[in-house]
Order: C-alpha cells, then sequence, then structure tokens
C-alpha cells in the first residue's frame, strides 16, 4: 500500500533552487530523482488561488475561491495565518453549491488514515480518519515579529528569526505526529520562505534597482533555502520506501515590479474611463497645493462607474496580473458592442509600448483562460505586463511612474512553482506527453498514488498505473 508525505513550501522558486542546489545537498538529492522540478501555477499565481487549486484540483474559475476570505487571526500580511473558507466566504460562490472536496477530504472519505498540518486554506467537512491542525500566528506571536504589516529595517532581523524560530517548531511538530502513527496521507504546509522573500530580495540581488550594496542581509534568502532543505532531509531520512516524497509550491518568487502601468489612466486617454466631474474639475486648479494626491486618486470615488465602459481590476494588487472589467450599461448607452469594445481593447494593450518595447506579455478573453461554473469572477479581459511592471489604478499621473513601494515589498510571486517526487511505487508509470504539470494535477496523482483515482478534476494525474503485462 503506498502512502504519501506532502511537503507544501509557499514561494518555493525553480530558477533558485538551481542556483541554490550545491547548497542544498538532501533537496539537490530530491531534484536529481524526481521526473519533474517546475509546476505552473494558475491566474493569479496567488497564494489562495494557487493552494487551492492544489488541494482540489480545480482551476480558479471551478473552485471559485479567488479571494482570501478572513484571516484567522489579527495578523500582518506576512503571517503564515491559516485562512477558513465557508459558504459566506467562499468568493463568488452560487448559493446552494457545494464547497469543492480537498485531496485530503477524499482520502479520509474512503478511508485513509490523515493528517493535515497548517494548511493555508482551512474548508469545512474535514471528517473521517482526518487530523486537522492549523497553525496560524498568535497575536503575541504578531507582536514579536514586528509591528502589523512590513517589517522596517530595523525590525527586519527579529522578523526573519521570528520566522526561522516559527518554522522550525512547526517542523518539530509536523515529524512528531509524522512519527506518532503509519498515516496514509500526511501534509504539512509552511509559508515562511513566502514572507521572507517579500521583503529580503532586494538584498540579495545586485541587479534590483533598490540593492543597497553589501549588506548583512545578502545570504538571508539563502539561509531560508538551507533551513528547508535540512527539514526536507528530516522527513526523508523519516519515511519508509513505502512512501511517496513530494516537495510542492503553488507559485515561485521573483524581483517584484519596478515601475507602475496606470491602466486607469490610459484608459481615460481612449475615452473609455471617465472620472467624476467635480474631481476632473478641480485636480488640475489644485495640483500645485495637493502634489501627493494619492488619497484622491486611488478612492472609488475617483471614477464615474455609470459612465465609465471600462476600469482596471487589480487581481494581486501591484503585480504584473491585471483586468478589464466592462460595463455593458454603459456600452448600451453609447450604442456600442460589447465584442466590439472586447476586441478593440485586447488589441490595443497587445499594441501598447513603453520606452519603444511591448508591456504587455499577453492579453485575453477571460473565456479563453478558464471556463467554468465561476469564469464571470474574472473581469472581461485579463492580461499579464512585463515582469518590471505592475498594474495601478491612479488617475491624473504619466502612465508609467516608478514603483514606490519596491523598497519595502522587493519580491514577488511568479507564475513558476516547484513539484519534486520521490519513491514513486515501481507499479507506477510518469504519464507519457507531459510537457508542464500544474498546480491543477496534484490533487488528481495523490489520489492515484492512494489508489483512489478521480475524474472530478480539470488537473490530471502524473502518475498512471502499470498494466499487468508490465508488471510480469
Amino acid at each position: 500500500m503506498t502512502r504519501v508525505v506532502i511537503l507544501g513550501i509557499s514561494g518555493l522558486d525553480a530558477d533558485l533552487l538551481r542556483v541554490y542546489g550545491p547548497s542544498l545537498p538532501d533537496v539537490r538529492r530530491l531534484m536529481l530523482h524526481s521526473p519533474f522540478l517546475e509546476m505552473r501555477s494558475c491566474f493569479p499565481p496567488e497564494p489562495v488561488p494557487a493552494w487551492a487549486s492544489i488541494y482540489t484540483g480545480l482551476h480558479p474559475a471551478n473552485h471559485g475561491i479567488l479571494t482570501s476570505g478572513e484571516p484567522s487571526c489579527e495578523c500582518p500580511i506576512f503571517s503564515n495565518a491559516s485562512y477558513a473558507i465557508d459558504e459566506n466566504t467562499y468568493a463568488g460562490h452560487r448559493q446552494g453549491a457545494s464547497l469543492p472536496e480537498t485531496f485530503w477530504c477524499a482520502a479520509s472519505r474512503a478511508g485513509k488514515r490523515v493528517c493535515v498540518v497548517n494548511p493555508l486554506l482551512t474548508m469545512p467537512a474535514e471528517k473521517g480518519n482526518s487530523m486537522m491542525l492549523a497553525q496560524p500566528l498568535t497575536r503575541a506571536e504578531v507582536k514579536r515579529a514586528g509591528t502589523p504589516g512590513i517589517p522596517s529595517m530595523r525590525q527586519l532581523e527579529a522578523f526573519c528569526n521570528e520566522l526561522e524560530t516559527r518554522t522550525l517548531q512547526q517542523a518539530a511538530l509536523a515529524l512528531e505526529l509524522f512519527q506518532r502513527e503509519p498515516w496514509d496521507l500526511f501534509f504539512i504546509q509552511w509559508d515562511a520562505l513566502d514572507s521572507a522573500q517579500h521583503v529580503l530580495w532586494r538584498y540579495s540581488d545586485p541587479g534590483d534597482p533598490t540593492y543597497p550594496g553589501r549588506n548583512q542581509y545578502a545570504s538571508r534568502i539563502l539561509e531560508f533555502y538551507r533551513l528547508f532543505d535540512e527539514i526536507t532531509g528530516r522527513f526523508r531520512r523519516s519515511i519508509t520506501e513505502d512512501c511517496v516524497l513530494l516537495v510542492v509550491s503553488g507559485y515561485g518568487h521573483g524581483r517584484r515590479c519596478a515601475y507602475r502601468l496606470h491602466v486607469n489612466e490610459w484608459l481615460r486617454s481612449q475615452g473609455l474611463l471617465v472620472a467624476q466631474e467635480r474631481l476632473q474639475d478641480m485636480l488640475p486648479r489644485l495640483a500645485r497645493h495637493l502634489p501627493g494626491r494619492r488619497s484622491t486618486r486611488r478612492s472609488p470615488g475617483s471614477i464615474d462607474r455609470q459612465a465609465s465602459v471600462a476600469r482596471l481590476v487589480e487581481l494581486a494588487g501591484t503585480s504584473p496580473s491585471g483586468g478589464i472589467a466592462l460595463n455593458r450599461d454603459a456600452l448600451t448607452r453609447r450604442g456600442e458592442s460589447y465584442q466590439h469594445v472586447r476586441d478593440f481593447l485586447l488589441q490595443k494593450l497587445l499594441q501598447l509600448r513603453v520606452k519603444g518595447g511591448p508591456v504587455v506579455n499577453w492579453a485575453k478573453k477571460r473565456e479563453e483562460l478558464y471556463k467554468g461554473a465561476f469564469t464571470t469572477r474574472y473581469p472581461d479581459i485579463i492580461f499579464e505586463l512585463r515582469s518590471d511592471f505592475g498594474v495601478a489604478s491612479d488617475l491624473f499621473v504619466p502612465l508609467v511612474t516608478p514603483d514606490g513601494a519596491h523598497r519595502v515589498i522587493s519580491g514577488e510571486h511568479t507564475a513558476q512553482g516547484v513539484l519534486l517526487m520521490e519513491h514513486i511505487p515501481d507499479c507506477m508509470d510518469i504519464q507519457e506527453g507531459i510537457q508542464e504539470p500544474t498546480v491543477m494535477d496534484v490533487a488528481p496523482t495523490v489520489l492515484q498514488l492512494l489508489g483512489l483515482a478521480s475524474s472530478k478534476h480539470d488537473g490530471k494525474s502524473l502518475v498512471t498505473p502499470q498494466r499487468i503485462g508490465q508488471l510480469i
């Protein structure tokens, strides 16, 4: 009987694994044994939708979990909090529809012994033989880690030490639970690496525009990778040959954008977005008295939503992932076709250039990316910018401005996660023709390894049972 152990490490990046490989002996051995390394995230490549896709085997248009719901404690953004998803916080969920089933719920329902520690999302209906332990930060831990929000330079050392201490505590608890009984499925998840890379990236990346030069934090990201290599080694030495080991991250990490592309201002220049008349009249006269104007520009009231045909939707804050929502009522009043305007905007986005170069990697109609029960939760148009640009919604500003937040948040999620597998049983073959695994493939793969194949997924199992003739 095959057993499965999954180590979920948010923000683990394939490119950094290649760079740091010589310093990561256990992960490097795992990389050499694994048939895969990179795994494609969902869109946007953000923690909540990406891990929801890993848990359920569904893309976001089918699981509908596009936002974070409610954190289980009051905590800063880099908190490792567990998010509780229920019928009320389940973004875009249709009334009366059931929540999607996680791979651990499916395994438990089939009678498997299941232990899940510290998942990012906790969903209802864990039952059967499941054991669920969510380990969010307590308020005392938040206070020790620094002020709520992003740590200052003065707080950075304490912030890193707190992440390391908490990670080791979670690893010790997980190993204790793992060794307590022979679980059929064991899953532990950490978010410390993700948190560290957000704030430490510029200190270790000489190509970053805010790189401070030689500094005491230059090797801190590497130290966190070494920490998780050590933890991975502990699990590798604890498992038996009948355990398949997976190391998973739903997204990678890279340098955050250095510039903001003010998409609402661009839409205004195209005659598709209308600012509130009062604001539009006042700003030119008050400009010299209100040099910042940030709270005015960014407030929802700065856009006349009834009159505007199109507006930006920030899918992941100031990141390359964005969308444009169209106002069908405004289009009708103008006598314009929805499809015509959408096609026009798609063409214009792909033609948009900054300093002579294209700024949009791709732009699509939402149904061209995902089709499902919750496709309409996405804006009418979705797009991805070049990695050095992030979307922004300011009005009456230049089309492109520097990203003022880059000094405090210099790391950003990327679409390339990690999937490593070791000890695949002899009775299983790697699925032929797999060009690149996706986050939706994890759940069906785990269930197939447990002998619980299911067709209720958007992803596919990466392993298949060998035919009887192959085993003789």
